[in-house]
């Protein structure tokens, strides 16, 4: 479902989803809130399976929002 997502996305649309992707993960890591998951590679998922699902249904607008987006989905956990 995912991968599916991602191919619909052109290369500019994919570059905002990374870049807000390496965003949140570096604020996380500093935060240290990632901590309650086994590793960076399954905070990386975890992190890229809400982002997808925020950019399906906000748009894939810009890696700013999308991070804070997801920051603060994250935070009312």
């Amino acid at each position: 479902m995912a991968s599916n997502f991602y191919d619909a996305l052109d290369p500019l649309d994919l570059e905002i989803l990374e870049r807000a992707l390496d965003s949140a993960l570096a604020t996380l890591k500093e935060d240290e809130a990632g901590d309650d998951l086994d590793s960076d590679e399954a905070l990386e998922a975890n992190l890229r399976r809400e982002l997808i699902e925020i950019a399906r249904c906000n748009g894939v607008d810009d890696p700013e929002t999308l991070r804070d987006i997801l920051l603060a989905a994250r935070s009312d956990q």
